[in-house]
């Protein structure tokens, strides 16, 4: 994470003028006097480890969300909810996504951070608890985008939805890049090291499809359902960028089929040597159960075996037994046991 990201409670306000094209910063002493401006929008980024500090912002839109009680929940889903004065959903965006992009570094677990977006007529209010680089990256970005392209507060949620894209599209990517070179390495790697670098890679696949589903069904909503908070224009760019996501979910999937193919290059492996040391072992066995038969016939005591008083009875069995042994592995070099013949 940058040095200039912190995890500290802020305040972030900004005010974009639809007649003049022109932004300006407030602080939340400033809200009310910016609210009062019928020429402007406002996006408000509100970060806290506490949740009331965001119930105290909407409280001064008269808004109380049921979302908030959920916030703290594990599990990745996009909870919307329309009322009449406002659009609420979570999104979820990648913590410090270049660290996975970095290819001198193993492959690391993907985390991420939940945000609550609060889209009404006039204005955005976003809330997370940890710093996010997507929030860092939207606030340089707005000013631009907003001359270019702004109309409706519409545009904020636009750039966080974009960049959750970005982030998706890229990481499964580097998952992808590392899953083809480790299917090169398979039979050549560490055994256990790779096995614990393909299970985070299936982490990865499993927690970037819950991602992916969750701005889905986000999108879909955005882009085929009307609303009074998103005017037809930004609509259209909504379906635009709901066509990619399908593109990414399919991407997603066959990352899927990548990694089943490689755990399956490893049981495949992890057989071969199983039968290879089967295969010694029945070569030992096989050799060492004539002889034991031979040891085990010599040894009974019975005072008739003629070979017990002969002077060259010993050598004799010992030569039997080095034949024997001799014959067996001649026959099991013959059959290609000790080669690839």
């Amino acid at each position: 994470m940058p040095p200039n990201i912190t995890d500290a409670t802020s305040f972030f306000g900004k005010s974009f003028d639809v007649s003049t094209q022109e932004t300006r910063d407030f602080t939340e002493e400033g809200l009310d006097a910016e609210r009062n401006d019928p020429n402007t929008f406002l996006w408000i980024d509100v970060q806290s480890h506490e949740i009331s500090e965001l119930n105290r912002v909407l409280a001064k839109f008269e808004i109380d969300l049921r979302l908030v009680s959920h916030f703290g929940t594990p599990e990745v889903l996009p909870r919307i909810v329309e009322r009449s004065d406002c659009l609420a959903f979570y999104l979820y965006e990648i913590i410090d996504p270049e660290r996975h992009l970095d290819t001198s570094c193993d492959i690391r677990e993907i985390q991420f951070g939940r945000m609550i977006m609060v889209l009404g007529r006039d204005f955005v209010i976003t809330y997370h608890r940890r710093a996010l680089e997507a929030v860092e990256s939207v606030k340089e970005s707005c000013v631009d985008a907003f001359r270019l392209a702004g109309r409706t507060p519409a545009f904020v949620v636009f750039l966080f939805l974009q960049r959750c894209l970005y982030d998706y599209a890229h990481l499964n990517l580097a998952n992808d890049n590392f899953l083809d070179a480790q299917g090169d390495a398979v039979g050549e790697s560490d055994a256990e090291l790779l096995r614990e670098q393909v299970t985070v890679a299936g982490a990865n696949i499993l927690t970037l499809k819950k991602l992916v589903a969750s701005l889905h069904i986000v999108l879909m909503v955005m882009a085929t359902k009307r609303s009074r908070f998103i005017s037809n224009e930004a609509r259209q760019s909504f379906l635009d960028m709901l066509r990619n996501v399908h593109a990414i979910r399919e991407a997603v999937d066959s990352s899927r089929d990548m990694l089943d193919g490689i755990v399956a290059g490893m049981q495949a492996l992890a057989a071969g040597r199983t039968a290879e040391i089967a295969r010694v072992l029945t070569v030992v066995s096989a050799i060492f159960l004539p002889l034991s038969l031979i040891a085990g016939l010599y040894g009974m005591n019975f005072d008739d075996m003629p070979e017990l008083h002969w002077s060259m009875g010993y050598p004799s069995v010992l030569a039997l037994m080095f034949g024997v042994a001799s014959g067996l592995l001649l026959l099991f070099w013959r059959l290609g046991w000790f080669s690839d013949r």
